[in-house]
């Protein structure tokens, strides 16, 4: 009605009137259905497992670039074990023995609150610049992230290996590492991703190639981020 007012009268007070009417319908006719929690987090789960299939080379790649780096290292200091003290980080040496000793400090209840608290905020933060830094960097500032993190277990790996407790480490680290390890390989992925844009745009100019992997990295990263906010409590 509105389109033939238009083309086909002069009566301004009607044109106006059905485009008010119109206007306002607009709203209604196409807004998206409102959905519920649970139903909106299973589209959310749907959307993050499509979105890893899709980008499963990233997650090859990123997966095989800190666990390659992992076992190179491991059996690299089990070979030449002068290797070990210059990957070792400043004040993680503490760190490493308590490990090998299996003598922890028990912690109190606010104590467990307040660890959980750090790894829930430190942990995303450092998905974020794994992921993050890809597209400055092309990809390199996600690579060595991924090599850093690859070496300090390979190293603590190695380390445990030394005192006959590779298998404690292993056990240890399984509940949380799972979901933690998961997220870090994925953000590293959405590094990845993004860096791969820039490198090769194809037809398009980098600020579309990069636009058009943005969805994708985006769900990447929030996907690692939610595995590491799982990783935090255990």
């Amino acid at each position: 009605d509105l389109s033939i007012a238009r083309t086909q009268s002069d009566n301004a007070a009607l044109i106006e009137y059905l485009n008010d009417l119109a206007g306002r319908a607009y709203g209604t006719l196409y807004r998206a259905p409102r959905r519920n929690l649970a139903t909106a987090i299973i589209d959310a789960i749907n959307l993050s497992a499509q979105t890893v299939r899709r980008c499963w080379p990233f997650i090859a790649a990123s997966a095989s670039i800190f666990f390659g780096t992992a076992i190179l290292v491991f059996f690299g200091i089990a070979a030449i074990p002068e290797l070990q003290d210059p990957l070792v980080p400043e004040g993680w040496n503490n760190v490493f023995e308590a490990w090998k000793s299996g003598v922890f400090q028990e912690r109190t209840g606010s104590e467990g609150i307040a660890m959980t608290g750090f790894y829930a905020s430190n942990n995303p933060r450092a998905a974020l610049a794994t992921g993050g830094i890809g597209a400055a960097t092309l990809g390199l500032g996600s690579i060595y992230l991924l090599f850093t993190n690859g070496a300090l277990m390979g190293t603590l790996a190695s380390g445990m290996a030394s005192v006959g407790k590779l298998g404690f480490l292993l056990a240890s680290v399984f509940p949380h590492g799972v979901p933690e390890i998961s997220g870090l390989v994925i953000s590293g992925a959405a590094g990845l991703r993004l860096g791969y844009a820039v490198i090769n745009p194809g037809r398009r100019s980098r600020g579309e190639a990069l636009r058009a992997v943005g969805k994708d990295a985006f769900v990447l990263l929030s996907t690692s981020i939610v595995l590491m906010f799982i990783a935090a409590p255990i």
